[in-house]
């Protein structure tokens, strides 16, 4: 998803240590229903930047996340699993992590379909190994264009250690999406 001007411009004031101004803009922002702008404030206020220390707006800001996801936002569900599963502001919890991210992927988000079928590929994160279900959300993902997951299907179509036409259409594709990992490979092979 992209984000709006507004939160560009949040962001902007936040990396010039503009924090009063950057909250203000990324609460509205939120306000609007942006998933990734409810955790930044709920992140922000609970480290006192742009405003004093305050748990209690922090929490607000998570809840008011948390029923982003729950409202079946994928953006939010995919969010919501990556801070059960790293512990940013919510306890770690790998179940809670694993909910979500399933949620996420069935409801269409690329980046949940690829890293579901990474970590059934390898069997991390509490998944059994099971490289045909993983074969399956990634090939959801790369119906998405997901740009790791092109990446992912480049390296496979390399042969004999060298690149293929198909993994450089695929490997511009991702780099077209700004995976910085295709654009290096693309450089050092097609140069």
């Amino acid at each position: 998803m992209s984000r709006s001007l507004q939160f560009s411009a949040a962001m902007r004031a936040y990396d010039q240590d503009r924090n009063e101004e950057a909250l203000q803009l990324m609460q509205q922002c939120a306000e609007s229903g942006d998933p990734v702008a409810c955790y930044l404030v709920a992140f922000w206020y609970s480290n006192g930047e742009g405003a004093p220390v305050n748990l209690k707006c922090s929490a607000e800001w998570l809840h008011r996340h948390e029923i982003l996801a729950e409202g079946g936002n994928s953006e939010a569900q995919w969010e919501m699993g990556q801070h059960f599963r790293f512990g940013n502001l919510l306890s770690l919890n790998i179940d809670r992590a694993n909910y979500w991210l399933e949620l996420a992927a069935e409801n269409g988000w690329g980046a949940a379909q690829h890293h579901l079928a990474w970590y059934l590929e390898t069997g991390q994160y509490g998944y059994a190994q099971d490289k045909q279900a993983a074969e399956q959300w990634y090939q959801l993902a790369l119906m998405q264009d997901h740009p790791e997951t092109l990446y992912t299907f480049a390296l496979r179509e390399f042969k004999g250690g060298q690149i293929t036409e198909k993994a450089i259409s695929l490997l511009r594709r991702a780099a077209d999406k700004g995976f910085k990992q295709a654009e290096h490979v693309l450089h050092t092979y097609t140069q």
